[in-house]
């Protein structure tokens, strides 16, 4: 992470906060941090696009007993325009019935009026 670049470290927190928000079961308060077209990319579905229907992913995966899903960001890098950024880190889950999946994700983030929005998601399972 470029812990000279306030941006970079902000993205770190957003990110640490869009899981905060999950495991709390606020998908709603998750959804805020979502650009109104937002994308994101889930391992092994088609990309969804939209705000309105990555809150009812959430609130579905969130609803589904036995679902575990975890991530934390491991690098955050902002352009030089200081209006886009992106966070990588790693990403678990775990659906009923199946292995647990270890991998990786990339966040997209861009500046809108002044405030970081997620704009496109993007996970993969290891190996």
């Amino acid at each position: 992470m470029s812990t000279t670049n306030p941006d970079a470290t902000e993205l770190m927190a957003l990110e640490r906060e869009t899981y905060r928000r999950y495991e709390a079961g606020d998908i709603d308060g998750l959804a805020d941090m979502l650009a109104e077209n937002a994308q994101v990319c889930p391992p092994g579905m088609d990309a969804i696009f939209g705000r309105e229907n990555q809150r009812a992913l959430f609130k579905q995966i969130a609803a589904t007993p036995g679902v575990e899903l975890w991530w934390e960001p491991r690098e955050a890098h902002v352009g030089a325009a200081g209006d886009m950024g992106y966070v990588y880190g790693s990403v678990n889950w775990k659906m009923p019935g199946e292995d647990l999946v270890q991998g990786k994700y990339i966040s997209i983030w861009t500046k809108v009026d002044g405030r970081w929005m997620n704009a496109v998601e993007i996970r993969n399972a290891n190996g």
